[in-house]
């Protein structure tokens, strides 16, 4: 071997042992990162690349937390093992918020005694906090709805929606504060029974629904602090206005939401009436904003912080569907006040037996008020069912008509900030890695050592030169 040739198979073993060390560092660095990594808070290193954004937690929620000023503890009476990955990665990330949450799973086969001390069921999650002496529970199994229908007829479980957010938040502003109100909706004219996730949102701002039935019941209860009524199709009767005119008169509150149709319903014309809100015939159409070709599909403007709209969004977006239009009035009694808070633009126009006609604006949300004592009467009308209507908000999944009808409700009550959280919709097809056993070992163990060798097959041809 030559000179030259002994100097090139130095200058190769040099760059060879250089690159083994530089090989060995990288995997050193690696390693040492994953160790930092993994005493980080679960809130710092999970990040949601769902397309359903589960992970995802609601400013509502992160604005209660960072307000928390006592502990709270968050008891999962289960294994850990046995919990839905999905639900236990969103505790992590949620009690990492703040120093106030404290996570502990409790496997009640382990520790039996722990169902008595709680008061609750394996598979519940118990929140509780020490300095209100006051705890909430609620299953792991309602964290993951599913198609209740095609469970009945196929037997498979079609998952649904995940509300980890909302079902937590709730849970824990529910044990900080005492605060819980009362509504009843009105039946016995063919109303809309409420959607049940409806329900649910106005039951995380820690408002109860009850139903109430005139003919049958008799009177309003006592504990009535409102009453809804939605989408009627047969009027009230004459006996039944003189009770909700009393109601209202005694400081009471009521949200009537009309039908989709041009049906008369005189006496509730007539309460609509009293409080400064003549119905129109026909619909509120506008040529300025509407939705694509269908003028029965509107996008009204809203005016924020009325006596029915609270603190809400300015940047919300509201559809209605089919509403009835109306004509700010003097009231009866000068003691009322009444306001528009939801409108079409000025090219607004009525639709009446399908014809266009009374261009204008027209009000298609409007509220009342008048001061009884120390209580506020709120008559709040609405020309359609369209802020509560399940069936269109699933239609369109960008909308905010649920979050300004659970606004509206809570609006009413001084001490209730609306925990309007609406379930994540798992339609569409996620990434959560479900059981990460092969993955992980692909990504923590084979990866590397592929990396690690095919430096050394690199260096071992570069030595053999």
């Amino acid at each position: 071997m030559n000179n030259n040739q002994k100097h090139a198979h130095s200058a190769a073993k040099r760059h060879g042992t250089f690159s083994v060390g530089l090989i060995a560092i990288a995997a050193a660095v690696t390693i040492l990162i994953n160790l930092l990594a993994a005493q980080l808070p679960g809130s710092w290193k999970q990040f949601d690349l769902t397309n359903s954004g589960i992970y995802n937690i609601s400013d509502i929620s992160l604005n209660i937390v960072n307000a928390m000023t006592e502990d709270v503890k968050i008891v999962v009476l289960a294994d850990r093992l046995n919990v839905d990955t999905r639900i236990s990665r969103f505790l992590d990330k949620y009690t990492g918020l703040s120093d106030h949450l404290i996570l502990e799973y409790i496997d009640p086969v382990v520790f039996p005694a722990v169902l008595n001390q709680y008061a609750a069921q394996a598979g519940d999650v118990v929140v509780c906090c020490e300095a209100t002496d006051r705890q909430q529970i609620f299953a792991l199994e309602e964290v993951i709805g599913y198609d209740e229908a095609s469970y009945y007829y196929t037997g498979v479980k079609t998952e649904t929606d995940f509300d980890a957010d909302g079902l937590l938040t709730a849970a824990v502003d529910g044990v900080l504060n005492t605060v819980g109100h009362k509504v009843y909706t009105l039946h016995g004219h063919s109303e809309v029974v409420m959607f049940e996730a409806v329900e649910k949102l106005l039951g995380k701002s820690h408002i109860e629904v009850d139903y109430l039935n005139l003919m049958t019941d008799g009177e309003i209860p006592a504990d009535c602090e409102m009453l809804i009524i939605t989408a009627p199709i047969k009027d009230l009767a004459d006996d039944e206005l003189v009770k909700l005119r009393e109601y209202l008169a005694a400081g009471g509150q009521i949200i009537y939401s009309m039908d989709g149709s041009e049906t008369s319903l005189p006496n509730f014309e007539a309460l609509c009436a009293e409080y400064g809100m003549t119905i129109n015939p026909g619909y509120a159409m506008d040529a300025n904003s509407y939705y694509q070709n269908n003028p029965f599909l509107t996008f009204p403007k809203f005016t924020t912080g009325t006596d029915a709209t609270g603190i809400i969004a300015s940047g919300q977006m509201l559809m209605m569907y089919m509403s009835r239009g109306m004509t700010l009035t003097d009231p009866a009694r000068e003691s009322i006040t009444v306001k528009s808070f939801l409108d079409t633009s000025d090219k607004g126009y009525l639709m009446v037996n399908n014809e266009a006609m009374n261009p204008g604006k027209y009000s298609v949300g409007a509220v009342a008020t008048e001061q009884v004592g120390d209580k506020k009467a709120r008559l709040i009308v609405f020309g359609s069912r369209s802020p509560q209507d399940m069936e269109l908000t699933s239609a369109f999944g960008n909308l905010d008509n649920l979050d300004f009808f659970v606004t509206t409700v809570a609006a009413g009550f001084n001490d209730v900030s609306p925990i309007s959280i609406p379930a994540v919709s798992l339609g569409e097809p996620h990434n959560t890695v479900m059981n990460g056993g092969l993955l992980s070992l692909l990504i923590v163990a084979a990866l590397p050592a592929l990396v690690l060798l095919t430096g050394f097959i690199h260096w071992l041809r570069r030595r053999r030169l």
